[in-house]
């Protein structure tokens, strides 16, 4: 646990980069979600998407969360949301979904197999990803701390 903590919170901070870039086309997924339906990166093309990796036992996973609701709540007719959990056992993360009932998509990524073809390292990680797939912003760390620039980076996939 301390070394995932460690990740985490290294994480809040830029230092930590995916291999996926801003430029770089979204890799093609499939996820089950935690209400048992399936999802794929397909079924959100021609509308912006917020896909953020996320762990229950990570502080700055936590503190995103209000920013993430209130922006599906304002955007949630043109932008999709869809957070996916990773390094962490699936029921602790479903309880992390339900302690900020989360409104929005919500998957396990089984063996972290998504999160590795984005190149995600640790929790939170965040892609902006417009409506023709292709990634406009990538953050690693605490939405939280980007308040200001959030906003702006959610108008961008409108």
């Amino acid at each position: 646990m301390a070394f995932f903590l460690a990740a985490c919170l290294s994480s809040c901070s830029e230092s930590g980069r995916p291999l996926l870039q801003v430029g770089e086309k979204a890799p093609p997924f499939n996820l089950e979600l935690l209400n048992g339906e399936q999802t794929s990166l397909q079924q959100y093309a021609g509308k912006g998407l917020v896909i953020t990796f996320m762990s229950s036992w990570c502080p700055c996973s936590n503190e995103s969360m209000p920013m993430m609701k209130q922006a599906w709540l304002e955007h949630k007719d043109n932008i999709s949301f869809l957070m996916i959990g990773i390094q962490d056992a699936e029921s602790k993360f479903e309880g992390l979904t339900q302690k900020w009932e989360i409104p929005f998509s919500a998957g396990f990524d089984e063996d972290d197999l998504i999160a590795r073809a984005y190149g995600v390292s640790a929790p939170p990680t965040t892609f902006f990803i417009d409506r023709t797939g292709i990634v406009k912003r990538a953050f690693y760390g605490n939405i939280k701390d980007k308040s200001e620039e959030f906003p702006g980076w959610i108008e961008e996939l409108l």
